[in-house]
């Protein structure tokens, strides 16, 4: 196995900003269609960060950035099956205009592989499609490969058919079909190899250790607070805020054992804002690990492991860690919130009861602390329904089967499958390439504009004091402070 960087397009590549406004405008279209309408929290992010960027004239020319903010405001103003579907068929046919990267073509053929694999695809008008449209024209079999379980419904689209999309299961395998458009036969549900080692990891510290270690009584139970992305707190605050409520809540239970129970605080691997949270009012809570990384060190994940797996219970608003919590046999609840709503992404039904998912959902703090409370007592009623879930979610070919061979013999498989070759509109190219000079100029002058502004926002010098003897309007004063 080695390891490198792998090259983009030029920086002064004209089709590099061509591509980002096509790519864009499909994403945005998306969203434009009532089955993913349902879904606002995503809807709003993909607009915001689409049309926030098209009202910057930096590197775009005036032509095709007034195209597509035309095109990008009549989709953010409606939900329209039909204008979505005809606005991806279109920026589908000029994605298939755009040609190939030099660059990317002649990487490809120095590295000689027998086989292309990408990941994710789905961030805003992703450039690893260039991967994509490179490995065809070469005739090499590639394929996108899905990395988590929100990727489907809550980011950008597959807007390239590879030979293969490798998704985790048969949910995700409707979902690269009915809102990607990828063809049934190109798409393979292998389980989700980067669980595999839930199955197998068994504890590294005893109980009692890893409780003394991150300081909590050891003569108490704990439950394990999951923090979420930022994507979903949207302001760190906000979890902040919230965790501080459910804490009060705990503490103010009728129940005794939620008054003296431990809570451990596991922050996102991106929630830097609980380096500095103090929660030390609380008796038994600690916030553990302090540091925000991702657990990819062998004792990072066992710490995560086994901060999981010697906790009764836990607690999450929308994260993957609740799924991971469910592979170890653990009681999973969630409180819905308005100030995340997570139950507007799609991914997140896929965890209810009713869907066949494990969790205990309240609509309140109060009524989480009952819920908590019986599940303290009574254990977990829902124990068979969390292993038939993570079975058909995580290992659809069986709990016993760990997904990653099987993973790799689909890739395997891959190397033999024939690679066609793209039709594009040449008609299209050629009304594209009309726009390149103009989009290579617009990213040649971009250093220079953006320099420019710089030395437009230079501090002005400080006003002149008026003379001691000076009357001065106290309106004037004020203006001057301000």
């Amino acid at each position: 196995m080695t390891a490198g960087f792998a090259p983009d397009r030029g920086r002064f590549d004209g089709w590099r900003s061509i591509a980002w406004l096509v790519r864009a405008v499909g994403d945005l279209a998306r969203y434009t269609d009532p089955r993913l309408g349902r879904a606002p929290v995503p809807r709003r992010r993909m607009r915001r960060l689409v049309l926030d960027r098209l009202e910057r004239p930096d590197q775009f020319d005036p032509v095709a950035r007034w195209v597509a903010r035309r095109v990008a405001r009549r989709l953010v103003a409606t939900t329209d099956a039909e204008l979505s579907a005809r606005t991806i068929r279109a920026t589908a046919k000029l994605e298939a205009a755009i040609p190939t990267s030099r660059r990317i073509d002649r990487y490809l053929r120095g590295q000689r592989p027998d086989v292309v694999l990408v990941s994710p695809v789905v961030k805003i008008a992703s450039s690893q499609v260039e991967f994509l449209k490179s490995a065809r024209k070469l005739r090499i079999p590639a394929a996108t490969c899905v990395a988590s379980w929100d990727n489907l419904t809550s980011k950008g689209l597959l807007r390239v058919v590879p030979q293969r999309v490798f998704v985790w299961n048969e949910i995700q395998r409707r979902e690269a079909i009915e809102l990607h458009g990828i063809p049934a036969s190109r798409v393979v549900a292998t389980g989700a190899q980067s669980f595999d080692h839930w199955f197998e990891q068994r504890p590294r510290f005893a109980r009692e250790e890893l409780v003394t270690r991150i300081g909590l009584d050891p003569a108490e139970r704990y439950v394990l607070f999951l923090g979420s992305s930022p994507f979903v707190t949207r302001r760190p605050e906000r979890e902040l805020g919230f965790v501080t409520r459910w804490i009060e809540t705990l503490r103010a239970s009728g129940d005794e054992r939620l008054r003296r129970i431990g809570i451990l605080v596991r922050p996102h691997p991106t929630g830097r804002h609980w380096r500095d949270a103090d929660l030390g009012r609380f008796a038994n809570v600690a916030v553990w690990p302090r540091r925000s990384a991702a657990p990819v060190t062998d004792e990072e994940r066992a710490e995560f492991f086994d901060s999981i797996v010697h906790c009764e219970a836990a607690v999450g608003i929308n994260t993957t860690a609740m799924i991971e919590a469910a592979i170890l046999g653990k009681s999973v609840l969630t409180i819905l919130d308005r100030e995340f709503a997570q139950e507007t992404t799609l991914h997140f039904h896929y965890l209810l009861e009713e869907n066949g998912g494990f969790l205990h959902v309240a609509s309140s703090l109060e009524e989480h602390a009952e819920q908590l409370a019986r599940v303290l007592e009574e254990g977990d009623d829902r124990a068979e329904t969390r292993a038939r879930f993570v079975e058909s979610f995580v290992r659809p070919h069986g709990l016993s089967r760990p997904a990653t061979p099987i993973f790799a013999d689909a890739v395997e498989e891959l190397a033999g499958v024939p690679v066609e070759e793209e039709s594009y509109s040449r008609r299209l190219r050629v009304l594209l390439a009309l726009d390149f000079p103009l989009s290579s100029l617009a990213l040649l002058a971009y250093p220079v504009r953006r320099r420019l502004r710089r030395g437009r926002r230079r501090p002005a010098a400080p006003p002149a004091a008026p003379p001691a003897s000076a009357e001065v309007p106290p309106r004037v004063e004020a203006a001057v402070e301000s």
